[in-house]
């Protein structure tokens, strides 16, 4: 940190910035993790950015911070806006593509239930989080077997994530975004960058060879350099990180 001439911290939202929840309107941060992000973000020389799956209108409710950069549905809605990250995308083919495969999959199932479906506008989730584990199968099968039928060839990618498969525009990755919000900043920047799922093992490759990379849960399968065994460790490391950058500044405290 010494070193570099500003600090840019990547982070996962589901998972490291709040605990995993069976339904996803449940996992809200809490107001000591608000004002270690804010605190972060409004750090001189420090840019944070919080990357995730979730849509970029649902991360705005949920983190209101000004300073934060918001990236939703892995990159392709960002904010600040990035548009030469995303390319021509056709939204409106992509939302056609996605009604496809909701109707296939209804299908598939027939009277069976089915699983919790997150509509992202732009991208859809289907969660089996909390089903009995041969349901769950079932369903996992019904949805890869609805998009083989209804989006084989399509831009899109049916991607699989912790008891998920998300079905979303394919070339836009966590990783990606991160190294272009890292560009819009001046040379000679660090990134950090903190993750728990298998969509942040891209963030994790993006930064492997010039970053620092923290898995955050207990699995050994990631590319991440560092873990944090728990998620509740990432709010002291977050504050440990913005006392280590003041540290390392002209005149900084430890804190």
């Amino acid at each position: 940190m010494a070193k570099a001439a500003a600090l840019f911290v990547a982070l996962d939202y589901d998972g490291t910035l709040v605990p995993i929840a069976e339904n996803s309107g449940q996992a809200r941060p809490t107001e000591e993790m608000i004002a270690a992000l804010a605190s972060l973000a409004r750090t001189p020389g420090i840019r944070a950015a919080v990357l995730s799956g979730r849509g970029l209108e649902e991360l705005r409710g949920l983190l209101p911070v000004q300073e934060l950069a918001l990236a939703g549905l892995h990159g392709l809605e960002t904010w600040p806006p990035i548009r030469a990250h995303t390319g021509r995308i056709d939204v409106h083919r992509v939302r056609a593509d996605l009604d496809r495969l909701l109707l296939a999959v209804k299908e598939k199932l027939g009277d069976a239930p089915g699983p919790r479906i997150e509509d992202k506008r732009h991208a859809v989730a289907f969660h089996f989080r909390g089903f009995p584990k041969t349901a769950a199968a079932r369903m996992r099968a019904a949805v890869q077997a609805g998009f083989g039928d209804a989006l084989e060839g399509s831009s899109l990618i049916l991607v699989p994530g912790k008891e998920v498969l998300e079905a979303r525009v394919a070339g836009v990755e966590k990783g990606s975004c991160a190294r272009a919000m890292q560009e819009k900043m001046a040379p000679g920047s660090l990134a950090l960058v903190l993750g728990c799922d298998l969509t942040d093992e891209d963030l994790f490759a993006a930064f492997a060879r010039d970053g620092i990379t923290i898995g955050v849960g207990s699995s050994k399968k990631t590319r991440a350099r560092y873990v944090l065994r728990a998620q509740a460790e990432v709010i002291l490391r977050l504050r440990e990180i913005e006392a280590m950058w003041r540290s390392t500044r002209p005149g900084g405290e430890a804190g």
